[in-house]
């Protein structure tokens, strides 16, 4: 955990208008980055090596930053197409716990509200 607190901390150095929403005490394992343009630009995972970037964002300063992790671009997080099938991931990738109860966050539609929008 502590050489993911190190990454976080070199990418909010490298764009120091980055906006860092992760509570690590909590056991939060998605860290969230944004900027007040563009809200929510990056979304990177603490235990399985992937971030997902927006689209939109010029994340060549922190591009360096992100060589061991697997980057996947994505438009926005506020798509119908984002959704989580909790039992496929439990099966495919262990390492992710889900530990939201179904009462505070919807399986089916999995929505992350733009806090700068």
């Amino acid at each position: 955990m502590e050489e993911f607190k190190e990454i976080l901390i070199q990418i909010q150095l490298a764009d120091i208008v980055l906006k860092l929403d992760w509570d690590d005490g909590a056991g939060e394992e998605w860290a969230k980055l944004s900027n007040l343009v563009d809200g929510i630009v990056c979304m990177i995972n603490c235990k399985i090596g992937i971030i997902f970037v927006r689209k939109n964002y010029e994340y060549q300063n922190i591009e360096h930053i992100l060589n061991n992790f697997e980057i996947v671009f994505t438009e926005d997080y506020c798509s119908e197409e984002w959704y989580i099938d909790v039992d496929r991931l439990e099966k495919e990738i262990p390492e992710i716990y889900w530990h939201a109860s179904e009462n505070a966050v919807d399986r089916n539609s999995f929505y992350i509200l733009l806090p700068y929008n």
